[in-house]
């Protein structure tokens, strides 16, 4: 059986865990009381609240090699594994897992750089469940999930970029900041796994155009997703107006981790979608 290995900015519900036998989630780490804790064992709230009062960003860690090493152990020995790791753009961990594998002597080990997050890995993610179901081998799944990745697009937009500032993953997107406050800046991870700018808008209903305009051009689409931080309502609006152009595709709604609250701050709505073309 091809084991499955994601990170916890993926958000696996645990019920989609119980059902898969073959799917892993390693943690990253968050530290909002002075100790790192796996970010499971934190909340959105207290992320935000450490944030706002000390205008510093919530440190954050990667899993270490070692942890890498000991899942990748506790997993039978012949069974091929696939790692899907969140962004290259943002963090560390993809690199992080290409060292573990290559210190781990399994014969079969592939390492996914997702190009995206959240439930965008879950796109990833599911997509490798379905090509296991349908036999293909281990070659032919690891090559089908880097043109997964190369196809994801994600696009969010946030109220400000001091989260981003603080934890220095402004990316292009540093032109923004000193801009005219009322700004709300939305942004893209563009080719290169960098945070960039989409659109400068000044409202939530311009900036939810910018982000549906590069849903339609980027279409058509295999699975989209909807995630936010704290705005729910935010959400579910973009979800329903997106399910009605997209009627033959469920799109998804769910939230952000305690560590993707951390990069972007509360108030985020995103798309992220697996683009056909």
């Amino acid at each position: 059986m091809i084991q499955l290995v994601v990170d916890s900015t993926a958000a696996v519900p645990k019920d989609f865990l119980e059902q898969h036998d073959n799917v892993h989630v390693i943690p990253l780490f968050i530290s909002v009381k002075g100790e790192y804790v796996p970010e499971n064992e934190a909340t959105i709230e207290q992320v935000i609240e450490y944030s706002e009062s000390t205008k510093k960003a919530v440190p954050t860690s990667q899993p270490s090699t070692g942890d890498f090493l000991k899942l990748f152990e506790s997993l039978p020995k012949e069974d091929p594994v696939i790692v899907i790791c969140i962004t290259s753009g943002v963090s560390g961990t993809y690199n992080g897992a290409v060292l573990a594998a290559r210190q781990s002597g399994r014969k079969q080990i592939a390492v996914i750089n997702s190009r995206t997050t959240a439930v965008g890995m879950m796109e990833v993610l599911e997509d490798g469940l379905d090509m296991i179901e349908k036999g293909l081998s281990f070659e032919e799944i690891s090559k089908g999930l880097q043109e997964s990745a190369s196809l994801m697009r994600t696009t969010f937009t946030v109220p400000t970029l001091d989260y981003l500032r603080r934890g220095g993953r402004v990316g292009k997107a540093a032109g923004l900041i000193g801009s005219i406050l009322k700004i709300k800046p939305v942004i893209f991870l563009n080719d290169n796994n960098e945070v960039d700018v989409l659109a400068k808008v000044r409202t939530e209903k311009k900036a939810a155009a910018a982000m549906l305009d590069y849903l339609h051009k980027n279409s058509p689409c295999r699975r989209i997703g909807i995630v936010h931080i704290e705005n729910e309502e935010g959400g579910r609006a973009l979800q329903k107006r997106i399910q009605e152009e997209y009627p033959d595709i469920q799109v998804t709604l769910s939230t952000g981790t305690p560590v993707l609250a951390s990069y972007l701050g509360p108030g985020l709505t995103g798309i992220i979608f697996e683009s056909a073309k």
